[in-house]
């Protein structure tokens, strides 16, 4: 057999197409963690980060500072006698209106959470007599931010962790006990995501898969022609 058709043999090898496979992986996963991907040139390219958001909302907590304006509201408020009798009686009270922000602002929206960079996998799988492909596997997700995407809203942002953790898709979040302007705000019309291309690899990075595949070839072949 001449050496070309042990080669393409060699290619279809468990060991190299393991190897192939850890190798894209192992790139995908650096991008997310270093927050970098391929640029439309195929060179390395800067993922961008959440933007930040700001809001305002009013609280009856007066902060240390920022505080933007107060005004005066009554509250149903429960009271407690001497005697242990409970009355509910209106009071008026203090309102303060201060600033909010999110508090994922600046992060990496693809690492934050680590959900990614943890399930993220791949593999390799024949699809003809000399030809592979590489199947990169993991939360759907994972795609939608590779392309970017678009929505038509209403989508629910959380800007605190309990903003996240206490509310279910569906509910009323006010209902939740979450604070409109503190713990989430609501995109009416919708959001538009970035396109954050980290799933392949870059023209360089090619040529470092490329040098795996003649390391594990050699291993297949034994080094002979």
């Amino acid at each position: 057999m001449d050496y070309a058709k042990r080669v393409a043999l060699a290619m279809m090898d468990p060991r190299v197409m393991n190897g192939i496979a850890q190798a894209v992986a192992s790139i995908a996963k650096q991008h997310i963690a270093q927050g970098f991907g391929r640029g439309s040139d195929g060179g390395s390219s800067t993922l961008e980060p959440l933007k930040d958001i700001t809001t305002e909302y009013w609280t009856t907590r007066k902060p240390k500072t920022g505080i933007l304006g107060t005004r005066q509201v009554t509250q149903m408020r429960q009271r407690k006698s001497k005697d242990g009798r409970i009355t509910v009686k209106p009071t008026k009270v203090t309102e303060y209106l201060v600033k909010g922000s999110s508090y994922r602002s600046g992060g990496q929206p693809l690492r934050d959470t680590g959900n990614l960079l943890r399930s993220l996998g791949a593999r390799v799988r024949r699809i003809g007599p000399n030809r592979m492909e590489v199947i990169l596997t993991g939360p759907q997700y994972g795609i939608f931010h590779e392309l970017g995407f678009t929505t038509s809203g209403p989508n629910y942002i959380p800007l605190t962790r309990k903003g996240a953790r206490q509310h279910s898709t569906g509910n009323d979040p006010r209902k939740e006990g979450l604070v409109p302007g503190k713990d989430y705000m609501m995109a009416w019309g919708g959001v538009t995501v970035p396109a954050r291309p980290f799933l392949v690899p870059t023209a360089k990075e090619w040529g470092d898969v490329g040098r795996t595949i003649r390391l594990g070839l050699a291993k297949v072949l034994k080094g002979k022609r």
